[in-house]
């Protein structure tokens, strides 16, 4: 049953001005960007620079591990900093400058480097220090999207307009770079052309907006006095949410599956359903169809829609969307196949679009129950989940396509020229690329859909949870002199969400 939307007055001093909310929604543009970059053609950056395809995967795998540690290593460092500019935006500057360093190592053209294992070395390296920038820059931002005001509304709406830029992001980041990998892969594009234009064309655009934020905006949230010491049972307190882990395996297994489709989408478009169309077009189809319901969904939002049910309202389309396009003959003219990408899109809208505006309501929840506001490691653990899905995405595509029974055919670029070549894949590589997409796909969206199922957090719940921390922060959270209709409040949220 639907329910009103409940507007309280905003509290002056928690108002964000909109110029803050533009620049503070703008960093997120390397949020939103870089990932879907890096899922969309790190792969087959790697794999045309000489580099195998498992040992590509292997690369991705190995940089994850040292996120494991340093993402919650940040968030702690996050929490503990202590400046005159606050807790995060220093990091949004340091992360800011050195991204354009990063993906200036991140992709080198060594596809002449004779010595395998040096290259190998030196990618693996180079995605390591990548992943510890990305870091720095994640934990806190995410963590300051949680503090930027602690008024609800406000946060919805300053995550409402990051979200927008992060969406826009994504595409660009996405589209770009798997339009030019394609002239790469066509001869048309060299390599250290290619690698040129990713480090100045995209270090820049992440860069500057990240910088911008760390000048112009500032945390509303108060500063807990005592520092903490870096241990890693506090870092996992979270995990100790049941709302927390809820909502971490939604937004982990629904991104798996759009970088999934993203990671696969040229060798998928060009090999597995060998249309006479660029991939970057069904990609595009799958953007716009999500962003057209973007209002859609804020409207609902608007009316009192819980934004865990808005999660996985068009999953079911989403489902049948993925099985039309990867069991489509290739052989039937290759126009319908846009028909499918526009129920994808339609279908993965709200499973994209409300983790962002769910999670402040969820550090809440868990600030209740913990007795402390550690945004910093709830961030680090959601930071490290959203890099682990390209990895897990990347690591299944380099994982079956290495299998000999699948007998892909890598292509190769000549050591002189830097000009790539492709080749014919078998009926098995075909399958093998369909079933890629479409098996993980169904699996993890259907087990996305049953865990936000559990959050079980509306509008009405989110405002009470406000409540309950402000009196908790005064001393005055004393369950057994509640109301009796407050205590029933309490005791459901107890039940349901720790």
């Amino acid at each position: 049953m639907k329910q009103k939307a409940i507007t309280p007055a905003v509290d002056p001093s928690q108002r964000v001005p909109l110029k803050e909310k533009l620049f503070f929604g703008a960093a997120d543009i390397f949020g939103g960007g870089a990932q879907a970059l890096i899922a969309a053609v790190y792969l087959a950056f790697l794999v045309n620079n000489g580099v195998s395809i498992e040992k590509a995967g292997l690369i991705v795998m190995l940089a994850k591990i040292w996120d494991a540690i340093s993402d919650p290593l940040m968030g702690a460092i996050s929490d503990n900093t202590r400046t005159k500019w606050g807790r995060r935006r220093p990091y949004l500057f340091a992360g800011g400058v050195l991204i354009v360093i990063a993906f200036a190592l991140l992709f080198l053209p060594l596809y002449g480097m004779e010595n395998s294992a040096l290259r190998f070395s030196i990618y693996l390296l180079t995605y390591v220090f990548y992943s510890t920038v990305s870091t720095v820059i994640n934990v806190p931002y995410t963590s300051m999207s949680t503090e930027i005001s602690t008024d609800i509304s406000e946060k919805t709406k300053t995550n409402s307009i990051r979200l927008v830029f992060s969406m826009v992001s994504s595409g660009i980041s996405a589209l770009a770079p798997i339009i030019l990998i394609e002239q790469l892969q066509d001869g048309i594009l060299k390599v250290g052309q290619f690698s040129l234009i990713m480090i100045f064309a995209f270090g820049i655009l992440y860069c500057v907006p990240l910088v911008l934020a760390s000048i112009f905006c500032k945390e509303r949230a108060d500063i807990p006095k005592i520092k903490t010491k870096f241990q890693f049972k506090i870092f996992l307190k979270p995990l100790k949410v049941k709302a927390f882990v809820y909502f971490l395996l939604s937004y982990l297994f629904a991104f798996t599956c759009m970088d999934l489709i993203t990671a696969n989408i040229v060798f998928f478009a060009d090999y597995g359903l060998k249309l006479n169309m660029s991939s970057s077009i069904l990609l595009i189809v799958i953007m716009l169809s999500y962003a057209a319901m973007v209002p859609v969904l804020y409207k609902l939002l608007a009316k009192g829609w819980a934004k865990a049910k808005l999660f996985r309202l068009g999953i079911p389309l989403y489902i049948i969307g993925i099985v039309c396009l990867c069991l489509y003959p290739s052989s039937w003219p290759s126009w319908p196949v846009v028909f499918c990408c526009v129920i994808i899109g339609i279908g993965l809208s709200g499973c994209q679009m409300m983790p962002w505006i769910l999670f402040p309501d969820i550090v809440d929840v868990g600030e209740l129950k913990l007795k402390e506001r550690i945004a910093g490691s709830f961030s680090g653990i959601m930071t490290f989940i959203r890099k682990a899905t390209s990895a897990i995405a990347i690591g299944i595509t380099s994982w079956v396509l290495s299998w000999e029974m699948v007998g892909f055919r890598q292509p190769v670029t000549d050591y002189l020229t830097g000009i790539v070549t492709k080749f014919e894949q078998p009926m098995s590589a075909v399958w093998g690329l369909r079933m890629i997409v479409m098996v993980p796909v169904v699996i993890f969206i259907s087990l996305a859909f049953y865990f936000s199922s559990k959050i079980k957090l509306d509008n009405k719940r989110s405002l009470k949870v406000k409540e309950f921390i402000d009196m908790q922060n005064r001393g005055e959270l004393d369950i057994d002199k509640l109301s009796e209709e407050d205590r029933t409040i309490y005791k459901a949220i107890e039940k349901e969400l720790f």
